[in-house]
């Protein structure tokens, strides 16, 4: 088990925001050269219209975290609430707009994964294949160790129990 702070989290300026990459796998993969098994990360968005990245090969979730999304997909059109997750393939032409706090999977098509939110009043369970358990912004502990804010775990097939009350965004690679 591998708590992964803020701190910890590698930014990169875009043009219309900034992206933090919480973890990619495996650790030494870069996300310019796709050569990873997937990665999750987070990002923000301050332009009226931004297209998305072609990731062919890869499938990929998305989830508002603070504001309402507008999204766009192969002409399919989605207004996500905040931690609602939506799922789209990573060559999709695909844009979204307004101001927004995202977190995203990517993830090789290969694999198999899922990405769901849970609101949670204390949660024990044991994750089989590799995951992520993120903490945007609720007061919560794991194994009776503070779980930071804007935060994450990552866990290799563990038992895991976290307490308090809150929301939590996990995602599983299978």
């Amino acid at each position: 088990m591998k708590l992964i702070k803020r701190e910890n989290f590698i930014d990169s300026k875009w043009s219309g925001g900034v992206t933090s990459e919480i973890f990619i796998y495996p650790e030494n993969a870069k996300v310019s050269e796709k050569n990873f098994d997937f990665r999750i990360s987070t990002a923000t968005c301050n332009l009226e219209k931004s297209n998305y990245t072609a990731y062919d090969g890869f499938l990929r979730y998305i989830c508002p975290l603070d504001n309402t999304m507008n999204i766009t997909t192969s002409d399919c059109k989605f207004f996500l609430k905040p931690m609602e997750v939506m799922f789209f393939h990573g060559n999709d032409n695909t844009y979204s707009s307004g101001g927004v706090r995202d977190f995203n999977l990517i993830y090789r098509e290969d694999l198999k994964a899922q990405m769901y939110s849970l609101n949670i009043k204390d949660l024990k369970y044991k994750f089989k294949g590799k995951s992520i358990i993120f903490n945007y912004d609720s007061l919560l502990t794991y194994n009776e160790k503070i779980f930071p804010e804007f935060s994450a775990l990552y866990i290799e097939d563990e038992e895991v129990e976290i307490k308090g009350c809150g929301k939590i965004i996990i995602c599983q690679i299978l």
